[in-house]
C-alpha cells in the first residue's frame, strides 16, 4: 500500500489512513462511499500510489484501496450502454481500478492492439491519470488518455454504482475525461478505445554539448526553429532536455518511421553542429525495435542495457519493470514541481525571444520540453476525440509542456534519521520557481497540466481548465453537493 511520493516541501507528507478498505469489487467501493458519507469521514482513493500532489493520502481518513481489482477484458465489439440502436461497435479494453498500464499494454499487445495510456509502466490505468487527462509517449498520434475513455463504471457520492458514457449522463462523463482526480466519483472500471498496434518504434537518446554560453544559445534557437516543421507531428513523442551545463539531451520516440527517415530527420538539425567540432559535441544514439517489443524487458536488456529496472519484489509478476528514467521518482520527496504549455506559434513567430527565455531559464536548473504533452501536431482523428474532453484548450496549440521539478529521493518526513533536507529543498524549490518565472515572462497566461503542476498554483481553476472551469463546477455541485470527493486544488476545493 506504499506511495510513489513521500511528500512535498511545505505542503503535504505521506501518512497512513486510519481506516482502509481493500476493495475487490464496485460493491465494496460503494459500501465505502456510503460509510464515509454516513460518518462524515474524509475519503481518499488509491490504486497504484502515483501522485505528485498528495491526492491519494490524508490523515484521519478512510482509504479506498483499489489495487486488488485486477481484471482486464479485451472486447472485439464494444458498444456503450444506452447507445442508440445501430451504433457501430469498436474494439476496446476494459480494466478494473487496480490495474497498471504495463498490464494493460501486455493484454493489448497480445491481442494485436494498442491503448493510449501513460509512459510510466507502474502508473494506474484506472484513476487519476485518466481523470486528469493523461498523456503518453504517443499522444500526438492517439490523443490524451481521457480522449480514449469510452465508458466508466463509477460510484457517485450517493453510493450508487453507475455506468457513465456519452449517452448516459454525458455531463458527468465530460467531467471524468480530464476534470481532475477524485473530484466527481470513484472509478471502479473503465473501458478504453483500442487501436491497431503500430509496427515500428525508434528511440533517440544522447546529447549535444555546446562549448560555451554563446554556442548553447545558438543551439537552443536552432532546436526551437526546427521543431515546428520537423517534429511537431503524430510520429514524434517524448522530450528534449535543457541543462545548465550547456547540453541538450534527447529522449525522443519516433513511431512508424523507417529507420533511415528517423536518422535523416534528426541529421537535418544536427549536421550544422557536427561541422563545428570545436564548438559542439554531437552524440545522438538510435535504437530501433518492433513496437510489440516495447513492453518487453528482455528485449530492452538486449538492445539497450540499463534502460529498464525490473521489479524484484517478492511475488511481483514476471516481466514487471519500469523505465530507468522513472527510478528517481521512487520514494521521492518533492521540493517543487511546475509546468506550463509552450505555444507553437511563439516558436514560429518569436524564436529569438523564446530561445532567450529558455537560455535564461536553463541557467537556474534543468527542465524538459515534453513534446508528447503538447498537441499542436496531433493527428486529426485524435484531435476530434480530445475536443470532447475537459483538457485545457491551451494544450491544442502547444508545441510541448515544459516541466521543471526537484526531489530528494528516499526521504521520509515522519521517519527519524531519514527526514528531507529542508535547506536543500528550499534552495532547489527556488531554482524551479526561477525557471518558470523566466518562461512566464514570455508566456504569462499559459495553462498547466493538472496532474503535473505546482501544489501552490495561483488561480488554479483557470490555470488547469481554462474555459471549462464553470461547466466543471456546475457538474460538481450536481453530482457531489456535499463535496465528499475533495482533493487539493480539485474542482470544489480550489485555493486562491
Amino acid at each position: 500500500m506504499g506511495l510513489q511520493s513521500t511528500g512535498w516541501l511545505g505542503a503535504w507528507k505521506a501518512v497512513a489512513s486510519t481506516r482502509a478498505i481493500a476493495a475487490e469489487s464496485a460493491a465494496d467501493l460503494a459500501a465505502g462511499v456510503r460509510f464515509a458519507q454516513q460518518h462524515r469521514l474524509r475519503l481518499v482513493v488509491k490504486g497504484a500510489g502515483h501522485d505528485y500532489l498528495g491526492r491519494n493520502c490524508a490523515p484521519d481518513s478512510l482509504l479506498l484501496w483499489t489495487h486488488p481489482m485486477q481484471a482486464i477484458a479485451v472486447h472485439e465489439a464494444f458498444v456503450p450502454q444506452g447507445a442508440p440502436a445501430g451504433t457501430a461497435p469498436v474494439q476496446a479494453i476494459r480494466v478494473q481500478a487496480g490495474v497498471r498500464w504495463l498490464d494493460v499494454y501486455a493484454a493489448a499487445t497480445a491481442a494485436g492492439r494498442y491503448v493510449q495510456g501513460g509512459g510510466c509502466t507502474s502508473v494506474g490505468a484506472c484513476g487519476g491519470f485518466i481523470l486528469g487527462s493523461g498523456f503518453g509517449s504517443f499522444s500526438k498520434r492517439y490523443g490524451s488518455g481521457a480522449a480514449g475513455l469510452l465508458e466508466a463504471e463509477v460510484i457517485t457520492a450517493d453510493g450508487q454504482i453507475r455506468r457513465v458514457n456519452s449517452h448516459q449522463d454525458p455531463e458527468l462523463f465530460f467531467a471524468l475525461r480530464g476534470g481532475g482526480g477524485c473530484s466527481f466519483a470513484v472509478l471502479s472500471a473503465i473501458t478504453l478505445l483500442s487501436h491497431p498496434i503500430p509496427e515500428r518504434l525508434a528511440l533517440v537518446t544522447g546529447a549535444v554539448k555546446a562549448s560555451d554560453d554563446a554556442a548553447y544559445r545558438e543551439l537552443i534557437e536552432a532546436v526551437l526553429r526546427f521543431y515546428p516543421t520537423h517534429l511537431d507531428n503524430p510520429h514524434w513523442g517524448e522530450q528534449i532536455l535543457f541543462n545548465p551545463d550547456n547540453s541538450l539531451g534527447f529522449r525522443l520516440t519516433a513511431l512508424d518511421l523507417a529507420d533511415a527517415e528517423v536518422r535523416s530527420s534528426l541529421e537535418a538539425l544536427l549536421a550544422p553542429f557536427r561541422a563545428q567540432p570545436d564548438r559542439f559535441r554531437v552524440e545522438p544514439e538510435f535504437t530501433f525495435l518492433p513496437f510489440a517489443d516495447i513492453w518487453n524487458a528482455d528485449a530492452w536488456e538486449r538492445l539497450k542495457p540499463g534502460m529498464v529496472t525490473r521489479d524484484s519484489q517478492p511475488g511481483a509478476p514476471k516481466g514487471r519493470f519500469w523505465w530507468e528514467g522513472n527510478q528517481g521518482e521512487v520514494g521521492a520527496f518533492w521540493n517543487s514541481y511546475d509546468s506550463l504549455w509552450i505555444p507553437t506559434q511563439a516558436l514560429k513567430q518569436r524564436p529569438e525571444q523564446v530561445a532567450e527565455a529558455f537560455f535564461k531559464a536553463s541557467r537556474h536548473r534543468d527542465f524538459t520540453f515534453q513534446i508528447n504533452k503538447g498537441l499542436s501536431g496531433e493527428a486529426a482523428e485524435a484531435r476530434g476525440r480530445d475536443r470532447q474532453t475537459a483538457l485545457h484548450p491551451d494544450c491544442y496549440d502547444a508545441a510541448a509542456l515544459v516541466i521543471c521539478a526537484s526531489a530528494q529521493q528516499y526521504r521520509y518526513p515522519s521517519l527519524a534519521g531519514h527526514e528531507p533536507n529542508r535547506q536543500q529543498g528550499q534552495r532547489d524549490a527556488r531554482q524551479v520557481q526561477q525557471v518558470l518565472a523566466e518562461l512566464r515572462q514570455v508566456f504569462p497566461k499559459a495553462g498547466t497540466y493538472s496532474n503535473e503542476t505546482d501544489y501552490f498554483l495561483k488561480d488554479a481553476g483557470q490555470a488547469q481548465w481554462g474555459p471549462h472551469l464553470k461547466r466543471l463546477q456546475a457538474i460538481k455541485r450536481r453530482v457531489d453537493p456535499s463535496n465528499l470527493f475533495r482533493v487539493h486544488n480539485g474542482i470544489g476545493n480550489l485555493q486562491g
